[in-house]
């Protein structure tokens, strides 16, 4: 890769998921699209890549799904919200439904071949001081390495999470030698767990390609079946990043999210908390 000093320009959000664990509101409103205090779910990650300098946002959506679209660009792909300037979007629909992995194969003909680039689950968010993406960019710049996102998790939660298997460590950088998706809590290789954020190369679409012509009937392709692969054969690190993350893609995550960033918001925070003592 010839990445030395360049900037990360694009990200892709996988979103064509069907968000059956926030049924039924997700029948009606992408859960792309649910409000989060007083902006969209996806605003915060749009908002995450261009605080980390990312000019291009590649969003992977259904047919039905265009709402998200309608809110943050106009028919040329520019952003119409006075936040982002500058800011290009892309979306390429889908009416397949094979895991986000998948998803994320269909936005490899939009990445140059030695370009890396962002990836975020449209679901996980980081604390707008400290995104995670640019953690992950700091990371990709000075090793020239692909880098995932993990956080320490309590070890009898392993089982919820994709953990991964360090064969080393500098610092809060692993060189990750196996990852094991939800593993019970005895055969866990450690409480390093995997939370969404991504600094990809090129080489993982092959890995992904590899998957999608093996796949069985009804089988999901996950990226990080890919990365698991990948980790065997090639250079894989991780970041514990600063900062813990928000998970919104369950309904007692989408709560606890709410109330960490309704206790951030400038304009209720005070009120917020007072009101919290009330009920608690």
């Amino acid at each position: 890769m010839e990445n030395s000093g360049v900037q990360i320009k694009k990200l892709i959000i996988p979103a064509a998921g069907a968000g059956t664990r926030l049924l039924p509101i997700t029948r009606v409103t992408p859960k792309e699209l649910l409000r989060l205090v007083d902006k969209p779910v996806s605003w915060y990650l749009v908002d995450e890549a261009y605080e980390s300098g990312i000019r291009h946002i590649i969003f992977i959506i259904n047919p039905w799904k265009k709402e998200i679209q309608k809110y943050f660009c106009d028919s040329s792909g520019e952003s119409i919200l006075k936040e982002f300037p500058g800011l290009k979007f892309s979306f390429i629909e889908t009416n397949e439904r094979f895991g986000d992995g998948h998803a994320i194969f269909l936005a490899s003909r939009m990445i140059n071949k030695k370009e890396a680039f962002a990836v975020t689950m449209g679901d996980l968010l980081s604390p707008s001081e400290k995104p995670f993406l640019k953690q992950l960019a700091k990371v990709f710049k000075k090793y020239q390495k692909p880098v995932i996102s993990v956080e320490h998790v309590s070890r009898r939660h392993v089982d919820r999470y994709g953990i991964i298997s360090p064969k080393s460590s500098i610092g809060r950088v692993f060189l990750i030698g196996d990852i094991v998706e939800k593993p019970p809590v005895q055969q866990a290789p450690s409480n390093l767990a995997m939370t969404g954020k991504y600094i990809l190369t090129p080489e993982i679409f092959d890995y992904l390609d590899r998957l999608l012509k093996n796949r069985k009937k009804g089988q999901e392709i996950r990226l990080a079946d890919a990365l698991k692969e990948y980790s065997h054969e090639r250079e894989l690190l991780a970041l514990e990043c600063s900062g813990r993350h928000f998970d919104t893609g369950n309904k007692i995550g989408f709560l606890k999210t709410e109330v960490a960033f309704g206790l951030k918001h400038p304009e209720i925070r005070k009120e917020f908390k007072k009101f919290l003592k009330t009920v608690i």
